[in-house]
C-alpha cells in the first residue's frame, strides 16, 4: 500500500479498500531466483517492478483503455523457503488457493522456475489448461546442470503435467539439438513459433477456443535486448513490446492468470525492464472484465 509520502505502486491499480480481499484480480510477488543458472538477481524484481511502475509517472489505464484504478488486490510477496523443494510446495499451495477461489492471479517473478508450481496449481480449476509462453529460450531441457527444476527446464516440466492441454511458445531463438529432441517428444501438445517468423502482428492461435482457460507466462527476455537491458540472458532479434501489447489486447482467449519473470534489477537501466514488465502485467489484468465466466459459475 502507498503511504502519504510515496507514489502509489503499480500505477495506482492497487486497491486501498478494507474490502479489497473480495476482489477478483490479485497480484502476488514470487521473489525467488534459487533456480537461476547464471546471473542471480531476479529475486529483487517484484519489489522493483512495484516501485518503478508507480503512479508518479504512470496511470492505471491499460494500453487498450481499461481503467484499473483501485481494482487490484496486492497480496505482497511470498518469500522463498530454505530450498527449492519447500519453496515449490509453498508456491503451489498458495496459488492453488487463489485459482480454486476463481481469482484471476497475476505474479511477479522471480526466475522462470517459479512458473512451474503456479502451473501445477492450475489443476484447481478442474479443466484442461492451455499455457502460452513468451520466451527467447524454449526452456525444454530435461535437466540443466543436473537440476531438473532449473529455470531452463520450465517448459519441459509443464508438458509433463496431465492437466496442461497444450503449450505454445512464442519468440524462441535459441533452439538447440537437446531441446529440439524434447520438442519432438511433446509434439502433439507443443507448438513453437520462432522469432524469425514473427514479423509484424503476432498470428492468431486457432487451437485456442474463446472459452479455453489460458495461463500466460512472460519471460522478459522474449523482447529484443534494446527494450530489456535488465535480463540475465539477452538474445538479439527479439519481439517488440508493441507486438505483445496488441496480442494481449486482441486475443480472444479466457485468461485465468499470468506471470512476468526474469527481470534482473541489478542489470536494468533506468528501470526500463521493470516498467515494461509492469505494463505487460497491467495489460493482462485489463482483459479480466472481457473474460467469459469461470468454469465453476457456468
Amino acid at each position: 500500500m502507498a503511504t502519504d509520502d510515496s507514489p502509489a505502486p503499480f500505477a495506482g491499480c492497487i486497491s486501498e479498500s478494507p474490502d479489497a480481499m473480495s476482489g477478483t484480480i490479485c497480484l502476488l510477488g514470487l521473489p525467488c531466483d534459487l533456480q537461476s543458472s547464471y546471473r542471480k538477481g531476479a529475486a529483487d524484481a517484484p519489489r522493483r517492478i512495484r516501485e518503478a511502475f508507480n503512479a508518479s509517472c504512470y496511470n492505471a489505464v491499460t494500453d487498450s483503455g481499461v481503467d484499473l484504478t483501485g481494482q487490484v488486490i496486492d497480496l505482497g510477496d511470498l518469500a522463498p523457503r530454505s530450498d527449492w523443494a519447500e519453496t515449490m510446495q509453498c508456491y503451489a499451495e498458495r496459488t492453488r488457493d487463489l485459482f480454486a477461489s476463481d481469482r484471476r492471479a497475476f505474479f511477479l517473478g522471480g526466475d522462470h522456475a517459479v512458473t512451474i508450481p503456479v502451473v501445477q496449481a492450475l489443476d484447481a480449476i478442474a479443466r484442461p489448461v492451455h499455457v502460452l509462453q513468451f520466451d527467447a529460450h524454449p526452456d525444454l531441457y530435461p535437466d540443466f546442470q543436473d537440476d531438473p527444476f532449473s529455470h531452463a527446464c520450465t517448459a519441459h516440466r509443464i508438458l509433463e503435467m496431465p492437466h496442461v492441454a497444450s503449450l505454445t511458445i512464442l519468440g524462441v531463438r535459441t533452439l538447440n539439438p537437446i531441446q529440439r529432441q524434447a520438442a519432438e517428444r511433446f509434439s502433439e501438445r507443443l507448438r513453437m513459433l520462432e522469432a524469425r517468423h514473427l514479423i509484424g502482428a503476432l498470428p492468431p492461435l486457432p487451437h485456442l477456443a474463446s472459452d479455453d482457460p489460458v495461463y500466460l507466462t512472460l519471460d522478459l527476455d522474449v523482447f529484443d535486448p534494446a527494450h530489456v537491458p535488465g535480463v540475465a540472458h539477452p538474445v538479439p532479434g527479439g519481439l517488440s513490446p508493441r507486438q505483445v501489447l496488441n496480442f494481449l489486447a486482441d486475443a480472444p482467449f479466457h485468461l485465468v492468470g499470468m506471470d512476468a519473470v526474469e527481470v534482473n534489477p541489478s542489470l536494468d537501466v533506468n528501470s526500463a525492464t521493470a516498467v515494461l514488465a509492469g505494463r505487460m502485467v497491467q495489460q493482462g489484468m485489463g482483459r479480466v472484465d472481457r473474460n467469459v465466466p469461470p468454469a465453476s459459475s457456468r
